[in-house]
């Protein structure tokens, strides 16, 4: 019998729930340049075990809450469509968790979330959050353009400072398991 936390879409169900869905096609080409740079992180960690079908799917529905609002919202919105469907709550945790380098409580109620705790945790969350800081829309970027460029948007804020702490942090992590 299949347990719930193992129940992941196929590539093309995805695909077709995120046109279902009416995102935006922008945004599914987004996700599946996520995808694809997820995908080459994960190929090359040797001192880990990585699940590249949750990596893949993951990656591919990590913005589907971008249906509702473009906001820090999406993440948490995302995290319930994938739940109300029966998928995975590993799956629910990567939309919930790739926000920025992921927020603390303390942040999560300063942008509006529940306060709890949206950082990733497993290495399937770090590498799509990763792989996500790593695509502008869908061309590659360092992350210190991708925050660069936030910091001209919006400021040097003390969460985007602390959120690109936490990426380089995970970054290194996943460099090391190479």
């Amino acid at each position: 019998m299949v347990k719930k936390e193992d129940i992941l879409p196929e590539r093309d169900f995805a695909l077709d729930l995120l046109k279902r869905l009416k995102i935006q096609l922008s945004v599914r080409r987004h996700s599946e340049k996520v995808a694809q740079k997820a995908i080459e992180i994960a190929l090359k960690i040797t001192k880990a075990k990585v699940d590249l079908n949750l990596i893949e799917i993951g990656a591919l529905l990590h913005d589907i809450g971008r249906t509702k609002t473009h906001s820090f919202k999406h993440a948490l919105i995302g995290g319930k469509i994938l739940k109300q469907r029966g998928f995975s709550d590993k799956l629910a945790r990567i939309c919930e968790t790739h926000i920025l380098g992921g927020l603390d409580r303390e942040d999560a109620k300063k942008v509006g979330l529940p306060e709890k705790d949206y950082i990733p945790i497993t290495l399937e969350e770090k590498i799509i959050c990763l792989a996500d800081k790593h695509m502008a829309g869908t061309r590659e970027v360092s992350i210190e353009d991708r925050f660069n460029r936030w910091f001209q948007k919006y400021g040097r804020s003390r969460i985007l400072l602390k959120s690109k702490k936490r990426i380089l942090k995970i970054q290194k992590e996943i460099e090391d398991l190479m």
